[in-house]
């Protein structure tokens, strides 16, 4: 695996437990609260198992699971931030560590 994989591996993973944190300590009752953390734990999973594979359409299908995986967790945690379950300050840094995750995964896919 080359450095930047690790950094796309190690940003899901950093993603994985802050929304598990959020959920966690969340005061009011979010939203898609299981899909959320199927989602997001599905991300780290989804990258490792495309680097155990050779380069080519498998290695590709398991980061384009990813960047799904990850554009369905923005949107979940979209949803909650929407109606008012998450503060802009529990929303925003996720968000961004979510989109600089998909464009890693781009970057991946279509170099």
């Amino acid at each position: 695996m080359a450095h930047r994989d690790l950094d796309v591996l190690d940003a899901a993973e950093r993603a994985a437990e802050d929304v598990n944190k959020l959920i966690d300590s969340s005061a009011r009752r979010l939203l898609h609260v299981s899909q959320m953390r199927r989602s997001v734990q599905s991300i780290g999973a989804s990258i490792s198992e495309a680097f155990g594979r050779r380069p080519g359409p498998e290695r590709s299908y398991r980061l384009e699971v990813a960047r799904s995986e990850t554009e369905e967790t923005m949107e979940h945690l979209r949803a909650n931030y929407r109606t008012g379950r998450i503060a802009a300050k529990g929303y925003w840094p996720l968000h961004n560590l979510l989109s600089v995750i998909v464009k890693m995964l781009n970057s991946l896919l279509y170099g």
